[in-house]
């Protein structure tokens, strides 16, 4: 019967692509890799890998299996996660990935709470591109995303919950051309560059309609998840950016970012989370969401 051991061998020198690269990836010896590879092939009477000088070639075969093979360690990976999460001896490590547009709302304030309560767990976050925080999701580097949901859709495999949804309003410098204009329009807003948190998705409805008006996709002139860097270039500029006000709070209400007269139905944003659909959540990872929820309630 082929052992999920040998499973993990196969799809270690299919990735690695060189039998003394995947034996020092697995803590093994080069001839105990070997055996365990042979084994397989004859329980499953087929060659898995072709091999030459240079190195292991995977055979059509192999590579119609792979996936397959992976999979199956993925699940018993879950499997054993899950059982842990019963047994309450949860390793204590939570991971978090978290999007440019709400990084500062989750680790201002949620982190430092959750922290306070949970000094024994070790926490990580990482922030990066979606589709880059979505692939470390499905890998199982990440416990769940925080991110805004308006790019995303639910699938099979991966599933979203929505915590809340926060208005959003147009920041600019006090004394900005725009200050003294009432109920602005589109047109008169993308006169003037835009810096953003994070690159949002061509689906976003606001997204959308700004591009209708200017005829052409609006990038905007920076993208940085650092908010104060973000304030200190719209006080240098005529530059504007959607954010909830409580990124801003300080400068608002000292009145050096003024919140322009703009409203549009889709001037929001959701926040929520993405997690693999058939992966359990852990304790640490639920006292972590209702922490933020909690917060944000406030």
């Amino acid at each position: 019967m082929i052992s999920l051991k040998q499973l993990l061998h196969l799809t270690a020198v299919a990735e690695q692509g060189n039998m003394h690269k995947a034996a020092d990836v697995l803590g093994l010896t080069q001839p105990a890799l070997t055996r365990s590879l042979n084994t397989l092939e004859n329980l499953l009477d087929v060659r898995l890998f072709d091999r030459h000088s240079g190195g292991m070639q995977a055979t059509p075969f192999c590579l119609e299996i792979i996936e397959r093979c992976q999979q199956v360690l993925t699940d018993v990976e879950d499997i054993q996660r899950a059982a842990r999460l019963h047994q309450n001896i949860e390793a204590g490590e939570l991971n978090i990935g978290v999007g440019g547009g709400v990084r500062e709302l989750v680790l201002r304030a949620s982190v430092p709470e959750f922290v306070s309560r949970h000094p024994n767990i070790r926490i990580k976050v990482s922030e990066g591109k979606h589709e880059d925080l979505i692939g470390e999701l499905k890998k199982r580097n990440l416990d769940f995303l925080l991110i805004g949901l308006s790019s995303f859709e639910q699938s099979s495999e991966i599933r979203k919950e929505t915590i809340t949804t926060l208005p959003l309003s147009v920041m600019a410098r006090s004394g900005h051309p725009l200050q003294s204009q009432k109920k602005l329009s589109i047109d008169q807003l993308i006169r003037f560059p835009l810096v953003s948190p994070a690159q949002v998705g061509a689906s976003h409805t606001l997204t959308a309609a700004i591009t209708r008006a200017a005829s052409e996709p609006i990038r905007p002139r920076v993208i940085c998840s650092d908010f104060p860097t973000l304030i200190s270039v719209l006080m240098c500029s005529d530059a504007l950016l959607f954010s909830a006000p409580c990124n801003c709070e300080d400068e608002l209400r000292q009145g050096a970012l003024i919140e322009l007269d703009f409203s549009h139905s889709d001037l929001k944003t959701e926040l929520g989370i993405i997690e693999m659909s058939k992966r359990s959540r852990s304790p640490a990872a639920q006292e972590f969401i209702d922490i933020l929820a909690e917060g944000i309630a406030k």
